[in-house]
């Protein structure tokens, strides 16, 4: 507990003056919090708010990942409503990091919680590819996730599209 305090004191030390920056330039710090296998500083949106609370607002704000949230999080839909006026950016994948709509997601309550939390900005389709070595290795990504980056890309959207996103 000691230990994870004083990591927490030095992120919102090193990312305060950052903050300041961003806010004065209208610009906004998406801090993200990434699953167990990456990191243990910021794993949870409860985690991320308790973390940053004192910076957020103007110039920093959440970046939630519908990837992360489904490994971290209990309840995916809760964790975006506790997260609130706080969520800067929203990144969607499969819960595989495939196509939107093609995993166990349940994305019209996803969908539903976004809005629930009042986020209207849009929603970044990440995916990633094996036929980058760099990048396979950082996201796990060892088997093809689609028939290609634009099928990904193009299944995703109309499974959103069609649920009115």
């Amino acid at each position: 507990e000691t230990q994870r305090a004083e990591v927490v004191g030095e992120l919102r030390d090193n990312l305060a003056p950052l903050a300041r920056e961003a806010a004065a330039i209208g610009v906004t710090l998406a801090v993200e919090p990434l699953n167990r296998y990456e990191t243990s500083v910021l794993n949870t949106v409860a985690q991320s708010l308790d973390a940053l609370a004192p910076l957020l607002g103007a110039g920093v704000g959440l970046a939630l990942d519908t990837y992360h949230l489904n490994i971290e999080e209990k309840r995916p839909a809760d964790a975006v409503r506790a997260a609130g006026a706080a969520i800067a950016h929203v990144q969607v994948c499969g819960s595989d990091r495939g196509a939107v709509g093609d995993d166990h997601t349940d994305w019209p309550e996803m969908l539903r919680a976004l809005d629930d939390a009042g986020y209207r900005g849009v929603l970044g389709l990440e995916s990633f590819t094996g036929e980058n070595a760099t990048i396979a290795v950082a996201a796990s990504v060892w088997r093809p996730l689609a028939a290609s980056q634009d099928d990904l890309a193009a299944r995703s959207i109309a499974h959103l599209r069609a649920l009115g996103a």
